[in-house]
Parts: structure tokens; C-alpha cells; sequence
């Protein structure tokens, strides 16, 4: 058991010092008592120290980072005994990927099946897939007063179903070699060809919502 923090979208002073807080607080933790704040992680942010958590009392909230993944892999509920903005057990907001710049690229959270008390918002991850493909409602708790405030944004600059871009070659007549041509299109992610449902959280087969 571990406590959590209420600092909301508070900037920390110094960068280094906030990355060290939040693995000295979270290492080894399953259960975090207050809200599990991840915010201002720079892309190169190692969160294995986030593994271990299977439960939060009070409210998720992911924003401000330019981290690409965070392993909450093993995040089974939320509680929502404290909520973001009053109304929001998970919060995912404003995570990189403007001007070329890295980003929360998928949530995850394969384990996460309950929450309590509380809704959704997830808005203006530019790198972010699969958040549309998730069936939220499954999620709340059926006494959830909250149910009806699920706001999910897929606007995003890269796409989801070729995260490595598709190679095109142009066509110069046979035997002229030609560069290859990358191209990203917009397109939205594509889960039936790995989960029954078509809704993951991820791009493997792990991450399928059950």
C-alpha cells in the first residue's frame, strides 16, 4: 500500500526530482490509497516502477507526458473514492505528440475492468491509439453514477494500423530502383484481426479487452 498525490496539473520545479518522487513512491506498490498522478514524464521515462499496481483508490490521471507507454499493464480497478474535475476517475490529457514531438502511444491497461465511481476523459494525445476501440461502458460499475461522462478524442497524426508506416514504392518502369516512400496515413486503429470483440488496448494480442 502505497499513498498517492493530489497535485492535479501542477508543474514540478525540477523534472529530475518529480521522476525520482514518483518511482520512490510507487515502486513495489499494488495498491495506491489517494490518486495516481503521472504527469511531466519525459520520453525517455523508465516506468517499470508502475507494474506492480493493481489498484487505485482515488482517480488516474496521465497528462502533460512525452513518454510513449507506462506500464500500468496489471491496473485492474479503480476506485474513484476522489475524482478529476469532480467527475473523472481516469484522465488521460495533453500527452505529447505535437510538432513531431514523442507521445503516449497506447494506454495498456489489458487488466482493467472495474471502475467504481467516476468517467472518462481522454483528450488531445496526439500519438495515442486504440482509446476509441475500448468499450468503456463495461468498465463502469453498473451503481456508477458517472456513466454517462465518457469523453474519448481520436485525433491523432499518426495511424494505428501501420504504426511503421507503409512502404510504398513508385512505380518507374521494372528494374529502376526507387526510394521507398513512407506515408502515415490518418487512419484509426483496427483491432478484429487480433481480438473477437475489436477493442484493445494495445497492439498485441495481449491487449485485447475482456
Amino acid at each position: 500500500v502505497c499513498t498517492g498525490t493530489d497535485m492535479k496539473l501542477l508543474r514540478p520545479s525540477s523534472p529530475e526530482s518529480h521522476f525520482e518522487t514518483l518511482r520512490h513512491l510507487y515502486q513495489g506498490c499494488q495498491v495506491v490509497q489517494g490518486n495516481l498522478e503521472l504527469t511531466y514524464l519525459p520520453a525517455d521515462a523508465d516506468t517499470a516502477f508502475l507494474k506492480d499496481i493493481k489498484e487505485v483508490q482515488g482517480y488516474v490521471l496521465i497528462a502533460e507526458n512525452n513518454v510513449s507507454g507506462l506500464e500500468l499493464q496489471n491496473l485492474r480497478i479503480i476506485r474513484g473514492t476522489q475524482l478529476f474535475q469532480d467527475r473523472y476517475a481516469l484522465a488521460v490529457m495533453g500527452n505529447g505528440g505535437s510538432a513531431g514531438a514523442p507521445g503516449l502511444r497506447q494506454l495498456g491497461m489489458r487488466h482493467l475492468t472495474e471502475i467504481l465511481k467516476g468517467g472518462v476523459r481522454i483528450e488531445r494525445n496526439l500519438q495515442l491509439c486504440f482509446q476509441e476501440t475500448i468499450l468503456w461502458s463495461d468498465i463502469f460499475h453498473r451503481h456508477n453514477e458517472f456513466r454517462g461522462e465518457i469523453q474519448v478524442e481520436a485525433t491523432r497524426n499518426r495511424s494505428c494500423e501501420h504504426p511503421r508506416g507503409v512502404v510504398l514504392v513508385p512505380g518507374r518502369g521494372l528494374g529502376v530502383p526507387s526510394p521507398p516512400v513512407h506515408i502515415f496515413p490518418r487512419a484509426g486503429p483496427d483491432c478484429r484481426a487480433l481480438c473477437a470483440e475489436g477493442r484493445c488496448w494495445g497492439e498485441g494480442k495481449q491487449d485485447c479487452q475482456t
